[in-house]
C-alpha cells in the first residue's frame, strides 16, 4: 500500500505571499495540488516590519490554498530572507583515533560536532549548519570514510540570523496554529528549483532575484559551499526608475516590466514609449535608451556586490556557470549582463521536466524549491524510521 501525505511550502516575500502544497507518494512522487497567493504587507526588503499586517496576508494566502486543495494546512516549510541573515566558513578537526590510520565514523562526527558548535553573538541565531566537504590531511573529499589519515577536518558554512527577525516570521505563521516544520533560507530553496545534480556537482552559482533582496546559494562536489543576501532587488531598479523619469511607481513597475531591457540594439537606442500608453493629457515620450540606463545601472550594482561577495570561486576550478531565477530575472539581456560582470556563462534557470508548465515561472522558484526541500528532509525522516535506503531523488511535480 503507497503512503500519502501532504506538505506545504510557504514564502514571505517582499512583493507576494505565496502558498503550494503538495501531495508525498511513498517519499518519491510529489502531486501539485493547490496553491494561494496574496500581496505582501508589513515587509520591507524580505524582513517583517509588521508582525500583523504580514500575518494577515500570510493567512490569507493559506487559506486560499486550503480552499483549492480542498485539505487542511498543519504545518509548512517556510522560507526566509533579508539583509540580516549572514553566513561564515567554519572548519573543525579531529585526530583519526584508530592505530591503523583509518578514517571511522566516530572520527567524522567529532570533527562535524567541532565545526558545528561554534558560538554566535548574542541576539544571533543558526538557520542552516551545512556540510561543504571534509579533508583528509589537508586534501579535499566528499566522503573521508576509510582512507588513510591523521587528521580529518569538517567544513562548514554556517548560515545565521537576527533573532527578533526569525521569531517574527515564525510568529507569523503559528499566530493561526500552524506549525512552521522546517525554516529554509530561500537562496537554498530556489538552487533545489531550478539546477539539477550534474549542475551541482560541477559548480553553479544560482542567484534568485527578488523584489527587494538577491538571494545566491553556490554549490559544487553536489554541497552547497556558500550562500547569502545581496541587498538589491526588483524594488530598487522600480524605485530608480519612478525616481529618474518622474512616474508613478505603479507606471514605473509596469515601464520595467513590459519596456526594460538589460541591454539594448544600436536600433533600439532611437526608440521612444508613451510612458502611461493612453496618449492622453499627462502621458509623455520617453527614450527607451533612458531606461536602459537606469535598470543596467542597478544591475550592475548587483552583480558587483554578488562579484566581491564570490570572488574567491571565480576560479578554473570555481564557478562553472550562473544561474538566475526569481521575478527580476525575466529582464530581456540580464544574463548577458550577467555574463559580462562575473565572467561565467549565464542562463535562466531551468525547471525538472515532471514540473507542470503551468508552475515553470522564474518567480515560483522559492515555492517550488520549498516543498523539494520538504519531501527530501520527509524522505530522510522515513529512512531514519524505516531503515529503507531507497532513491535519493524523485519526481518533483505530477501534474
Amino acid at each position: 500500500m503507497s503512503d500519502s501525505k501532504t506538505i506545504t511550502a510557504l514564502e514571505i516575500g517582499t512583493g507576494k505571499m505565496q502558498v503550494f502544497i503538495g501531495e508525498v507518494v511513498d517519499d518519491k512522487l510529489l502531486n501539485f495540488i493547490g496553491s494561494g497567493q496574496a500581496a505582501t504587507e508589513g515587509v520591507k526588503k524580505a524582513d517583517i516590519v509588521d508582525i500583523r499586517r504580514a500575518a494577515s496576508q500570510a493567512q490569507a494566502a493559506i487559506v486560499m490554498a486550503e480552499r483549492s486543495a480542498s485539505a487542511q494546512i498543519k504545518s509548512v516549510c517556510l522560507g526566509i530572507s533579508g539583509t540580516h541573515i549572514k553566513g561564515f566558513r567554519n572548519v573543525g578537526s579531529a585526530n583519526v583515533s584508530g592505530a591503523d590510520g583509518v578514517v571511522r565514523r566516530e572520527d567524522v562526527e567529532r570533527a562535524k560536532e567541532d565545526a558545528r558548535t561554534k558560538s554566535l553573538a548574542e541576539g544571533r541565531s543558526y538557520i542552516h549548519r551545512i556540510c561543504c566537504g571534509y579533508y583528509v590531511d589537508d586534501k579535499f573529499c566528499t566522503n573521508p570514510l576509510g582512507l588513510s589519515g591523521r587528521r580529518v577536518d569538517a567544513e562548514y558554512w554556517m548560515m545565521h540570523g537576527d533573532n527578533d527577525r526569525i521569531a517574527s516570521a515564525i510568529h507569523a505563521v503559528e499566530s493561526f496554529g500552524i506549525e512552521v516544520e522546517h525554516l529554509v533560507f530561500s537562496g537554498i530553496a530556489s538552487a533545489l528549483a531550478v539546477t539539477s545534480p550534474q549542475q551541482k556537482i560541477d559548480g553553479v552559482l544560482c542567484v534568485d532575484i527578488g523584489c527587494g533582496t538577491s538571494d545566491y546559494a553556490y554549490y559544487r562536489h553536489g554541497h552547497i559551499v556558500q550562500a547569502g543576501v545581496i541587498p538589491v532587488g526588483g524594488d530598487h531598479i522600480t524605485n530608480d526608475l519612478s525616481f529618474g523619469i518622474r512616474l508613478t511607481r505603479k507606471n514605473s513597475e509596469r515601464v520595467k516590466i513590459h519596456c526594460g531591457k538589460a541591454n539594448l540594439s544600436e536600433d533600439e537606442r532611437g526608440m521612444q514609449f508613451w510612458s502611461l500608453g493612453d496618449k492622453q493629457i499627462g502621458d509623455k515620450k520617453i527614450p527607451l535608451d533612458a531606461v536602459n540606463r537606469i535598470i543596467r545601472a542597478r544591475l550592475e550594482e548587483l552583480f558587483l556586490l554578488l562579484r566581491e561577495d564570490i570572488q574567491e570561486y571565480l576560479t578554473e576550478d570555481g564557478i562553472k556557470e550562473v544561474v538566475l531565477t526569481g521575478g527580476t530575472s525575466n529582464l530581456d539581456g540580464i544574463c548577458e549582463l550577467a555574463a559580462a560582470v562575473l565572467e561565467r556563462p549565464c542562463g535562466k534557470g531551468r525547471f525538472d521536466s515532471s514540473i507542470g508548465e503551468k508552475l515553470r515561472y522564474q518567480e515560483y522558484a522559492t515555492a517550488l524549491g520549498l516543498l523539494e526541500y520538504a519531501r527530501i528532509e520527509g524522505a530522510k525522516s522515513s529512512r531514519k524510521k524505516s531503515g529503507w535506503l531507497g532513491k535519493t531523488f524523485g519526481q518533483l511535480f505530477n501534474i
